[in-house]
């Protein structure tokens, strides 16, 4: 039997041609999947929490509320009120903002989460002596804290805070990366002078009629605004990262109430600041900027506005 020399000689260019064609699919299929996980500011760290009123207006806005996130561009963003739900959720969720990575503190009442671009390790997930609990996760080389303080009572806040203050305490000393966010249900005293405002009056009568019409609520220290659980971070070592990067106007320094209680497009003119990014100092020094976004789709997302905060790497 003869071999025929002309198939043989067309063997090596098929091969040739074949492995071409997929080392360039693999090319392009490489290329696709660092062009969906490039940083899209590789010189900015940018961090976020927001308070998403049991999972984006009790469910009612997850479309919008993930569309939004991922329109911001965060590197970490901090979750509150992620009520009854598991971690597959959580990632769920968190894959709309191209984030892999996610830890949920809990999947009963009112759980806080975190989301990332680079690996999770959780190092904590703390619930003794605590209203609600807290997440202590580090991620890209900073530890997070993220915290949802008791929204009724000053006394229970001050004692979440001698907590955490605990915990924290160590890694400043030793100079470790530590940034604490979320829903602090809590006032600061840089904020004093917009709060106690005359133009601002109405906001102290509510909470005094709050207080006396619920036995379980005392969010008033003798009839005043309260701003003793901000201060106790401030004096550990933590920096508000909105100090010296927010306008001094009222409207851009407050994070509650929202326009999902009136028209759901309007924001707010009056109001409160309880959510936060508290950073070490090595940290804030890095800040370039601080935001809360107030206008658009917010309005209608959940009962808090989002704060931003972008790091120089």
């Amino acid at each position: 039997m003869h071999s025929n020399p002309t198939n043989t000689c067309h063997l090596p260019i098929i091969t040739l041609k074949m492995t071409l064609l997929i080392t360039s699919l693999l090319l392009t299929l490489t290329n696709l999947t660092h062009a969906q996980n490039k940083d899209p500011h590789p010189n900015t760290l940018r961090v976020m929490t927001y308070n998403i009123w049991h999972v984006f207006a009790k469910g009612k806005e997850v479309e919008a509320g993930c569309q939004f996130i991922k329109e911001q561009s965060p590197d970490v963003v901090a979750l509150q009120e992620l009520t009854s739900i598991k971690p597959e959720r959580l990632q769920e969720l968190a894959s709309n903002w191209e984030h892999p990575h996610s830890s949920l503190l809990k999947t009963n009442g009112f759980s806080v989460g975190l989301t990332s671009r680079w690996p999770i390790e959780v190092v904590e997930k703390g619930f003794s002596g605590m209203h609600h609990g807290y997440l202590h996760a580090k991620t890209n080389g900073v530890h997070y804290f993220v915290v949802h303080l008791s929204p009724f009572k000053w006394e229970v806040r001050h004692r979440e805070a001698d907590l955490l203050c605990k915990k924290i305490a160590p890694l400043l000393r030793q100079n470790e990366s530590v940034i604490v966010l979320g829903d602090f249900n809590a006032l600061t005293p840089d904020d004093r002078r917009w709060l106690e405002s005359k133009d601002n009056a109405n906001l102290l009568e509510s909470k005094l009629q709050t207080d006396a019409r619920h036995a379980h609520v005392q969010n008033l220290k003798g009839g005043k605004f309260e701003y003793g659980v901000l201060q106790k971070f401030h004096e550990l070592g933590l920096v508000d990262t909105a100090k010296n990067h927010l306008p001094e106007k009222v409207e851009a320094r407050l994070t509650s109430p929202t326009g999902v209680w009136d028209d759901k497009k309007t924001a707010v003119k009056k109001g409160q600041r309880i959510d936060f990014i508290l950073a070490s100092k090595d940290l804030y020094r890095k800040v370039k900027g601080c935001k809360i976004i107030t206008e658009g789709e917010v309005n209608k997302i959940s009962d808090h506005y989002p704060v931003i905060t972008d790091f120089n790497k």
